[in-house]
């Protein structure tokens, strides 16, 4: 279930169902089973994320993420690459939830031209 990135999750599904806004949030991550940690979220859909950790990740496990202001959410982890994880909820965030948390944690990555 690691490894390279892809568009297609295993069962053949679109994993990108959904467009996905870039934000700069930083949220806890338990893993079933273990210990929370600190998480940067650098990319949010309504039915997954991708975050950047120095923390190794089972992908046997469940994990929680936990943003600021709401409760925890299961998902999975989808790919890995370095410290990049693709992960995909278990249960897609409502459109008005996604909005307000995209709109509300902006990515503050500069754009070259």
């Amino acid at each position: 279930m690691t490894g390279d990135h892809s568009d297609n999750d295993p069962q053949g599904v679109n994993a990108r169902e959904h467009g996905r806004g870039s934000v700069e949030i930083y949220a806890d991550i338990r893993e079933h089973g273990a210990g929370k940690y600190k998480v940067r979220i650098i990319d949010l859909s309504q039915s997954g994320f991708r975050i950047a950790t120095s923390t190794h990740i089972r992908d046997d496990r469940a994990i929680f993420l936990t943003l600021p202001g709401f409760a925890a959410m299961e998902a999975r982890i989808a790919w890995h690459r370095g410290n990049e994880y693709g992960c995909r909820f278990d249960s897609s965030l409502h459109e008005a939830i996604y909005e307000h948390i995209v709109s509300s944690h902006p990515s503050l990555k500069i754009v070259e031209s």
